[in-house]
């Protein structure tokens, strides 16, 4: 997960890849620089709520 700021909102930016395949998604978290206890929060209850956009890689490449 990265944080960045893409004013005037940060956004919360999820990688993962596993075999073949690498997804991505996003979550707009707001105007407030998130604390740490919110991205923490986050992650432990909004999880389900991302929706990761699938890529099929070749040779397993990015």
């Amino acid at each position: 997960m990265t944080i960045i700021f893409e004013p005037p909102f940060y956004k919360a930016i999820f990688e993962r890849s596993f075999d073949s395949v690498y997804e991505v998604g996003q979550l707009n978290l707001g105007p407030a620089e998130p604390k740490t206890c919110d991205i923490y929060r986050l992650v432990n209850t909004s999880w389900k709520e991302i929706d990761f956009f699938r890529q099929q890689l070749k040779n397993n490449q990015f």
